[in-house]
């Protein structure tokens, strides 16, 4: 089956968080909090000798990547899970528990690396506050806990709101697959039926050149099959369908007037398959060369630049016409005024594919009175309509 990211791109869903994150780190911890230490007063740099102190940046980075579990793993998941009381106290015991003993490692592990000088009288000052606050039931810096609170909470709300988004996106995207593989059942038996009455028709006349048509039956259900299981099939293929369609139904009606061209099909286009081909058939369904040889289905379908144009237009019998309605010519036409007789599944099914695959870029426009009927679809392959 095709790639429905063709339909709807994901990739968002990951960049934007990961965007986000990233801004934070370097925003907050790589700038905020190097700041933060080194003006904290613990550092001798009275003249900012030796400014600015990379290794501290460094620090800030490794006093802050306590907060990873929390804002990537345990914020989302209990946000997604909708446990709103325990996120809360988890994240008073997370930020009570987890930070006082991360500081309390990463200050000794840099009192260790660097054994002297400034730096090492810095670190000793930081290990001996961390091991201070350790003993404190609220050992807490204000100025970094909260900080740091409100900087990777907001990353975890971030990263919680982008995966719901997802979630229900992959959610519509199964839905999406399943209702178009429910209008492809619609469609084949749909199509399959009014063909067969077609070459059914032409036995019954001795039509000289039947077994040609069922050759070209055979081809058609070959592209259905086959090529339409994908979403996408190429332009020409479609091109090759309608014209051994009208082909087919031209034989039936040799008398009556019909007229169908293409111009420029030969443009390298991928569309979805089987649009046009519902007008076309209930042209020759319930078109009046049925009941009189007057009748006539005029038709076009024009591709240039990527853009596809289709035009069908058919005159209607008049009331009464139609066998099915003979017996009542109310019926009839309130059947006509209502789109009974041009609707059911086939048009249904391309408005609800116009809509999924070229939403923005397609208009369908359906003229009908009591004596004409005239669709117009113009889809736009590629950028917006």
């Amino acid at each position: 089956m095709a790639d429905m990211k063709s339909i709807t791109p994901t990739s968002r869903y990951g960049r934007v968080p990961l965007v986000f994150e990233l801004v934070v780190w370097l925003v907050y911890v790589c700038l905020y909090k190097y700041s933060y230490f080194l003006s904290s007063g613990d550092l001798p740099n009275p003249n900012f000798d030796n400014f600015p102190w990379p290794q501290l940046i460094i620090y800030s980075v490794a006093m802050t990547v306590y907060t990873i579990p929390f804002y990537r793993i345990i914020a989302p998941k209990l946000l997604l899970a909708r446990k709103f009381w325990l996120l809360f106290f988890v994240t008073i015991l997370y930020f009570g528990i987890v930070l006082k003993l991360h500081n309390w490692v990463v200050t000794w592990l840099f009192q260790q690396l660097y054994p002297s000088g400034t730096l090492h009288e810095f670190f000793v000052s930081q290990h001996a506050e961390a091991a201070m606050r350790m003993k404190l039931l609220f050992g807490w810096s204000p100025n970094l806990f909260l900080t740091d609170l409100l900087a990777f909470l907001s990353v975890g709300f971030m990263r919680y709101a982008f995966e719901n988004e997802r979630k229900k996106f992959m959610l519509e995207k199964d839905n999406l697959v399943l209702q178009l593989e429910s209008l492809k059942a619609q469609l084949h038996p749909h199509f399959l039926f009014n063909t067969l009455n077609s070459i059914y028709a032409m036995s019954l006349t001795g039509h000289k050149e039947t077994s040609g048509y069922i050759l070209r039956l055979s081809d058609m259900m070959r592209y259905i099959l086959y090529d339409c299981q994908q979403h996408y099939v190429p332009l020409e293929k479609d091109l090759s369908f309608i014209q051994n369609y009208i082909a087919m139904e031209q034989a039936r009606y040799p008398e009556a007037d019909i007229q169908f061209t293409i111009k420029g099909g030969n443009e390298v286009l991928q569309i979805v398959p089987l649009l046009f081909i519902q007008f076309i058939e209930n042209s020759f369904k319930h078109g009046a060369h049925r009941v009189n040889d007057k009748g006539y289905i005029h038709g076009s379908l024009e591709v240039s630049n990527g853009r596809v144009h289709f035009n069908l237009a058919n005159d209607l019998p008049e009331a009464g016409g139609f066998s099915m309605f003979k017996h009542n010519a109310a019926a009839q036409q309130t059947a006509v005024n209502n789109g009974t007789v041009y609707g059911g599944i086939g048009i249904k099914n391309v408005e609800k594919r116009l809509e999924m695959f070229y939403p923005g870029r397609h208009k369908l426009n359906i003229k009908k009175d009591e004596h004409r009927y005239e669709v117009t679809i113009d889809i736009i392959i590629n950028g917006p309509y």
